[in-house]
């Protein structure tokens, strides 16, 4: 069960800067945005439960597979604070999302978001599918109740830290779990 809440915190955590981002450039997501983005991501990292699922079927050390995977999602994560063209960019400047520039995530704007909010822990889940399908849903809980935080924290304080720092501290993590599957 700790590993679950940790590692749907640390999946979690880009929501919590977007949602400051968003906070920060008053961009305003609608309820029907924020529901969008929490449907869109569960039903992607319950994809990867599946897949997860079918990998570890199909392998004989899967648990292995997991782990290698996990530690390789680590290092892309850490290493990712520079790539100018990565999705943590469009993550780090909210008003890049606001396509249409009204100031309000509209509901195709919020599930492009939540493919880019996803795409870590899709790869996350499917190394960890076997922590079940309670794990999807205690990820897109966390990235809901972050994005309202990071949100209403947004109006009121600017952040004082980086968020390439936080991506170096989540793979960091992220690897260390990945090595503890190996053992």
């Amino acid at each position: 069960m700790l590993e679950i809440i940790t590692l749907s915190i640390i999946l979690s955590i880009d929501a919590l800067f977007f949602g400051i981002s968003l906070g920060i450039n008053n961009i305003k997501l609608p309820k029907r945005s924020l529901f969008s983005m929490t449907i869109t991501g569960l039903v992607i990292v319950l994809g990867a439960v599946e897949l997860g699922d079918m990998l570890y079927t199909i392998l004989p050390s899967a648990k292995i597979f997991g782990g290698i995977l996990l530690i390789g999602i680590g290092i892309f994560l850490a290493s990712d604070t520079k790539n100018k063209n990565s999705i943590k960019t469009m993550l780090d400047n909210p008003k890049t999302t606001d396509i249409n520039n009204n100031g309000v995530i509209e509901v195709p704007e919020a599930i492009a978001i939540s493919l880019a909010l996803s795409i870590d822990s899709f790869a996350v889940v499917t190394g960890t599918a076997y922590l079940g399908y309670f794990f999807p849903f205690v990820i897109m809980l966390m990235q809901f109740v972050f994005l309202i935080l990071g949100n209403i924290l947004g109006k009121k304080i600017k952040p004082n830290i980086k968020g390439k720092y936080i991506a170096i501290i989540s793979g960091v993590i992220i690897i260390i779990i990945g090595f503890k599957q190996l053992i």
